[in-house]
């Protein structure tokens, strides 16, 4: 399956709501920072779409998460 950028950056946005950034240094929670990571690397190698079977399981997971509590959005391979 494709996650495509659309869909990564809404759960994205679903984890800062969930899990904000703290602290004086507004760190962001191991979620987002998992998420950012692939959502970095996609930009920089000007993906808009990023095979599933290629990501950590623990990004997975977290895409997952979002999909069952969030619905997942128009345009989500999954949803």
């Amino acid at each position: 399956m494709e996650l495509r950028m659309q869909a990564l950056e809404a759960a994205i946005n679903y984890w800062r709501a969930r899990q904000p950034a703290r602290g004086n240094e507004y760190a962001l929670s191991l979620p987002v920072s998992r998420l950012a990571g692939v959502y970095a690397l996609m930009i920089y190698y000007r993906q808009d779409h990023i095979a599933e079977e290629a990501l950590d399981p623990a990004v997975v997971a977290l895409i997952d998460a979002w999909r069952r509590d969030a619905g997942g959005i128009q345009g989500d391979s999954h949803a």
